[in-house]
C-alpha cells in the first residue's frame, strides 16, 4: 500500500511538472523516471530490469522511423508548394481559403506529425494573408484544430495514438476504422464552427489578388527530386500499413524499414537530418514508459 501511494507521488509530481511548463516535458519526464528507479530500488519494488521491461520499443520504432521520414520532407519545401499552391487555387476568397487550407493541413496531420504541419505551413498562410490584407488569425487557428482534428484519424497521425493502438492491440486498420468516421464528422463540425465563429473576418474583402496569383508555388519547392522520394516511400509505407494483418509485419518494421530505404535513397546529410527529429518527443516516451 506505501508503496503504490509514493510511486503514485513520483508520477503526479511529475505531472504537475509538466503541466506547468516550469521546466521542458523531456527534463520533467526524466526526473520522474529516475526518482521512480531510485525509490522503487530502495523500497524494494522496481528495478532496472523491471524499467527496462516496460519502455515499448515497438512505439518508439514507429515514431522514430516517422520522425526521420517528416525530417527528409521538410527542408524540401514540400509543405511551402502545397499551402501556396491551395491559395492560388481558392483565388483570394476567405472561405474557400479557409476550407482548403484546413483540409490540407487535415490530410497532411493524418500521416505526418501535426505539430510539423502546422509549424511549416502556418509561416506561409501569414505571408498569404499579408497579401491579401486580411486577419491571419481564423486561419492559424483552423489549422491548430485541424490538425489535431486529422492527426487523431490514423495509428500514425500522432504519438498518443502508437500508444493506445500498443495498449489496445489495434491494428492500422482497426484504429482508421474506428476513427476516421469520428474525425470525418468532427472535421466537418469544426469547419462549419469555424466558419460561423468567424464570418466577420471571413467577410473582408481581399486584395491583391492579382499578386497571390502570380506567386509561383514552384519557386519554394527547394528539392523537388528528394521529395518525390520521400512521398514514393510514404506512400508505399500507408500502404504496407493497410496490409500490415495479411503480410504478418508490424507497424514498426513497416516505419524503420520506409525510413531506412529512403535514408539509402536519398542518401542526405545525416547529422543535419537528425537535428531535425524530435527526439525530446522519444526521451519524453521513454521516461513515460519507465514511470507507468
Amino acid at each position: 500500500m506505501l508503496n503504490g501511494i509514493i510511486a503514485l507521488l513520483v508520477f503526479l509530481v511529475t505531472l504537475y511538472l509538466i503541466f506547468s511548463e516550469k521546466v521542458h516535458r523531456t527534463i520533467a519526464g526524466l526526473f520522474g523516471a529516475g526518482a521512480m528507479l531510485v525509490v522503487g530500488k530502495l523500497l524494494g519494488f522496481y528495478d532496472e530490469t523491471a524499467a527496462m521491461h516496460a519502455i515499448d520499443l515497438s512505439t518508439l520504432g514507429l515514431l522514430l522511423g516517422m520522425m526521420l521520414l517528416v525530417a527528409l520532407l521538410e527542408p524540401t519545401g514540400f509543405f511551402e508548394f502545397i499551402a501556396i499552391y491551395a491559395a492560388r487555387i481558392s483565388k483570394g476568397k476567405p472561405v474557400i481559403l479557409l476550407v482548403m487550407l484546413g483540409s490540407i493541413t487535415t490530410v497532411l496531420s493524418m500521416f505526418l506529425d501535426n505539430v510539423t504541419t502546422v509549424i511549416l505551413i502556418a509561416p506561409v498562410t501569414i505571408l498569404v494573408c499579408e497579401l491579401l490584407g486580411i486577419n491571419p488569425s481564423p486561419y492559424l487557428i483552423t489549422e491548430a484544430l485541424l490538425s489535431d482534428t486529422g492527426g487523431i484519424a490514423t495509428l500514425i497521425g500522432d504519438p498518443p495514438n502508437v500508444l493506445i493502438a500498443a495498449a489496445a492491440d489495434l491494428t492500422f486498420n482497426d484504429f482508421l476504422s474506428n476513427s476516421l468516421p469520428i474525425v470525418a464528422v468532427a472535421w466537418i463540425t469544426a469547419l462549419l464552427l469555424l466558419r460561423f465563429l468567424f464570418r466577420n473576418d471571413l467577410k473582408t474583402p481581399p486584395e491583391n489578388i492579382e499578386v497571390l496569383m502570380e506567386l509561383d508555388p514552384m519557386e519554394v519547392f527547394k528539392d523537388r527530386r528528394t521529395a518525390r522520394k520521400v512521398l514514393v516511400v510514404l506512400v508505399c509505407a500507408v500502404i504496407l500499413f493497410f496490409f500490415e494483418e495479411a503480410l504478418h509485419i508490424t507497424p514498426e518494421l513497416i516505419a524503420m524499414g520506409a525510413a531506412t530505404i529512403a535514408l539509402i535513397w536519398i542518401r542526405p546529410d545525416l547529422p543535419k537530418i537528425l537535428e531535425r527529429v524530435e527526439w525530446s518527443v522519444l526521451v519524453f516516451f521513454i521516461a513515460l514508459f519507465v514511470m507507468v
